[in-house]
């Protein structure tokens, strides 16, 4: 190891052999502080004050030169039409925001709508200039879901996206009750509750239908739980029809090496996708779980990692040398992380952030592109490392370990045969050529 990567990584004592200390952020494009600090100069006004620190926030997140001079540049007509309106920082409010976005849209070509004030509110409310928006004592359904969403968290342990999707189902149930809610949701009946799912059902694709159901049963329980019901209604949503099982894709071991082989792991984002692609195919890892994946999961000494899945489930296994390898290789060239950031992987573009699970179904789609195999997910890493086990001699309860599944019966649907394994019980259509008749 050299000396210029002695920070980074570093012969460890324990079976790991690895120890990541720090990243090298040299390959990233850093913000360059005199010349943004000659732009934040230009902003005047109400803002002018906040224009240094607003500079440290966006490049501690990851943001390029070109893009905080641009931020610092809404920030300036911000400023200056907070003065021409006699506002102060603090009076920022919701409609004058909504104001000022129609004032720039009719004046800027970027950076020039709502959406785009999200970084500056952001760093305000940090600062302390405006309040953390809160819903007010009179909405009642606000904080009926700010509690829902706390309940899911801490009580039922679920994913964020898993919240995400209960809360926006659950936030259509809220409003399709009437006024006052309270008293409504006491007086629902069965067929009142059938029929606000069954409308939020018919809205979607029927494979969005079981999420529909399976939301609207955990608020339902949430309800009377918290004693907002007299009665337990979840009994009343049914269940969706599921369809039959599907196989998965096949990836075989030539699959996988093209997978790996197309990263191009001069870059950044070529060592983060290749790290993810070992991780999928060593631990059969879920999309989920490789989001999951903090600083602290690495126990470099000790030789293991610490994978995080459903339920609040975290379980500990070897860390494989090819594994350690690929994801040290990878924080080595990752460029600085935004304070108090914990996760290892986070995207390449501004603000940098953790990996969405969707991303890790784009890194898995476009390895496949480049690779010229067919398209395939995270899943059918699992699959063939299940497969695999089984073909080795392993049994159903060693691949649910492997897995980490809570149920072997889970485990026997991942571990279905493919079409090339099942392709020899296939019988030749009588009269056919493979039945030997012309």
């Amino acid at each position: 190891m050299s000396d210029s990567r002695a920070d980074g990584v570093s012969e460890g004592a324990g079976s790991g052999g690895f120890t990541v200390v720090a990243g090298d952020a040299s390959r990233a494009q850093a913000p360059q502080p005199g010349l943004l600090a000659r732009h934040a100069d230009k902003v005047s006004g109400p803002l002018a004050d906040l224009a240094a620190g607003y500079v440290a926030h966006l490049a501690g997140r990851g943001h390029a030169s070109s893009s905080v001079r641009q931020h610092l540049g809404l920030m300036a007509d911000l400023s200056a039409w907070l003065g021409e309106q006699g506002l102060g920082p603090g009076e920022l409010s919701p409609p004058a925001a909504d104001r000022f976005a129609a004032w720039a849209g009719s004046r800027r070509t970027y950076l020039a709508t709502a959406r785009s004030l999200i970084p500056l509110l952001e760093y305000l409310r940090g600062a302390g200039v405006l309040p953390e928006p809160s819903p007010g004592s009179e909405d009642a359904r606000a904080l009926l879901l700010a509690e829902y969403r706390r309940y899911l968290r801490a009580e039922r342990g679920l994913a964020v996206t898993t919240i995400r999707d209960y809360v926006m189902y659950a936030t259509e149930f809220a409003a399709a009750v009437e006024d006052p809610l309270g008293a409504r949701l006491a007086g629902l009946s069965g067929a009142q509750v059938l029929g606000i799912v069954s409308a939020q059902a018919r809205r979607r694709r029927p494979p969005s239908a079981g999420a529909v159901m399976n939301a609207a049963r955990s608020f339902l329980w949430f309800l009377y739980r918290t004693g907002r019901m007299r009665r337990p209604l979840a009994q009343v949503v049914p269940a969706a029809a599921r369809r039959q099982p599907r196989l998965p894709g096949q990836l075989d071991a030539a699959a996988v090496t093209a997978m790996l082989d197309s990263c191009d792991r001069s870059m950044e984002t070529g060592l983060r996708d290749y790290a993810v692609l070992v991780l999928l195919r060593r631990y059969g890892a879920r999309g989920i779980e490789v989001t999951r994946l903090r600083l602290a999961d690495l126990r470099w000494r000790a030789g293991e990692i610490v994978l995080r899945g459903k339920g609040g489930r975290a379980d500990g296994l070897p860390l494989m040398r090819d594994a350690g390898e690929a994801v040290a290789a990878y924080l080595l060239a990752r460029r600085d992380p935004p304070p108090g950031t914990a996760e290892v992987f986070l995207t390449v573009r501004a603000p940098s952030r953790p990996l969405h699970r969707a991303t890790v179904n784009g890194i898995v789609a476009r390895a496949c592109e480049r690779a010229g195999v067919p398209p395939a997910g995270p899943r059918a890493f699992r699959h063939a490392l299940g497969c695999g086990l089984l073909a080795a001699g392993a049994s159903l309860a060693d691949v649910r370990d492997v897995l980490r599944h809570s149920d072997v019966v889970t485990t026997a649907g991942y571990a279905r045969p493919g079409p090339d394994a099942l392709a020899p019980l296939v019988r030749p259509w009588p009269g056919s050529a493979m039945a030997g008749t012309p």
